[in-house]
């Protein structure tokens, strides 16, 4: 059930391990009701087109509670390989005390940046420079010290920031942010196969045994950076988006569980894999068990973390977000053809599986989930119990995002059950 869904379902917010950003602030306490422009020289050089760069900004106001008075980005401005100004605009509001500011990179690639400018507008119309910490990047050129205030690119393996002359303005220092290696954006390690009027995105890492990686709704391959890391050590780790999220490709068809599963099953036929393990997360898990039924010869082991079999698994006041979601989408016909909108309807109508569905499973399973899921914990049971051949693991403290929040305790726990001959439990 993961979904990011902008603001309709639990905003699984962009994960870090594939964008940084650096930021900073100023007083505008002396400036309020003023006209603002932030502009920065950018420019950036294609990878593979998924790369993104923007400024972003956030109004704080004087309270202690310091609330966000308003927030804008550049988004919708594109930036090309040349120099080009990029500016934001607005109104500095009555109770406004900082305007913290910053930019963004997203996914591999060079993103260049010079020139900073934060003005104000004064009543006679002219335009004042704040003053702002190297915004033109001439200081600090051996980098011996944090490029801003605030910065994320130092705790992100896959980011690295200098203050440098390469292809720079005017042959004067700009700032290089460098983005590398992001899982489900490497083109050395992944491919694409086409099934059914669909476009299906890939990576591989390590060798051994195949494991198939299957996410959840609003997520993609880079959810899996953990699992990826871990598992890419002892097998051969395929990561795969699903269709209409990441990299693969949606048609027209009705987004259900069971065309996802069949996705999978002609994937594996396409790579000529004859039987995987799979580890399906949330609707992964779901994706996983259906394949395992319909498709038993393709299935050595499977492991199902947070997977329910019938929307009235989900806790009832997800649930009912998730309708109230679909409700609101409804009222604008532009958004009843998003995929957002596919992607909520497929939560709240599918699956439509049956306990005893299950029986057909005959692969060793393991059923896990954390007791703070958002799935119900007797509906995680019954799915173990209605499994023949399955083991279960409730978690006490976790959650729905238990793959993420505490990789090495799952990874730890699937790989002993991957590496172990299956011992059947003792039914009660």
């Amino acid at each position: 059930m993961l979904l990011c869904c902008s603001f309709y379902v639990h905003a699984q917010e962009l994960k870090s391990e594939y964008y940084t950003y650096i930021t900073q602030g100023t007083d505008v306490s002396a400036h309020i009701n003023k006209p603002y422009k932030l502009s920065a020289n950018i420019r950036k050089e294609v990878f593979n087109g998924n790369e993104k760069v923007y400024l972003f900004m956030n109004l704080i106001d004087a309270s202690k509670e310091g609330g966000i008075l308003h927030s804008k980005n550049s988004h919708n401005q594109l930036v090309s390989e040349e120099w080009q100004t990029i500016t934001i605009e607005g109104m500095i509001e009555p109770t406004a005390k900082t305007l913290a500011f910053g930019l963004m990179c997203i996914n591999n690639g060079k993103f260049f940046f010079d020139d900073f400018k934060l003005e104000v507008q004064n009543k006679d119309g002219t335009w004042e420079k704040l003053q702002l910490q190297n915004p033109d990047f001439e200081e600090n050129r051996d980098n011996s010290n944090a490029i801003w205030e605030n910065q994320s690119y130092q705790s992100n393996r896959n980011f690295t920031a200098v203050i440098t002359k390469e292809k720079s303005n005017n042959d004067n220092y700009c700032l290089l942010v460098e983005g590398k290696d992001v899982y489900g954006q490497n083109d050395d390690k992944g491919g694409f196969v086409n099934v059914n009027g669909v476009k299906l995105y890939y990576e591989i890492y390590g060798k051994g045994k195949p494991l198939l990686l299957l996410h959840g709704a609003g997520q993609s391959i880079s959810a899996f950076r953990s699992q990826i890391d871990f598992f890419s050590k002892h097998y051969k780790v395929i990561a795969l988006d699903s269709r209409g999220r990441g990299r693969s490709t949606d048609n027209d068809d009705e987004l259900t569980y069971v065309n996802q599963a069949k996705d999978v099953h002609d994937f594996l036929e396409k790579l000529k894999l004859d039987t995987v393990s799979i580890i399906g997360w949330s609707d992964g898990g779901i994706i996983g068990l259906i394949v395992a039924m319909k498709y038993p010869e393709k299935v050595e082991k499977l492991i199902a973390m947070a997977a329910n079999i019938h929307p009235n698994g989900l806790l009832p006041e997800r649930l009912q977000l998730h309708k109230k979601n679909i409700e609101r989408l409804e009222k604008d016909e532009k958004e009843k053809d998003t995929f957002d909108y596919k992607l909520l309807k497929q939560l709240v109508y599918y699956p439509q599986l049956k306990f005893d569905d299950l029986r057909s499973i005959t692969s060793p399973t393991l059923i896990m989930a954390g007791d703070h899921d958002l799935i119900q914990d007797m509906h995680t049971i019954k799915i173990f119990q209605a499994i023949p051949n399955a083991n279960l693991a409730i978690f006490p403290g976790e959650t729905h995002w238990f793959p993420e929040d505490n990789s090495k305790l799952f990874n730890t726990t699937v790989f002993d059950f991957l590496q172990k001959e299956f011992k059947k439990p003792n039914r009660y």
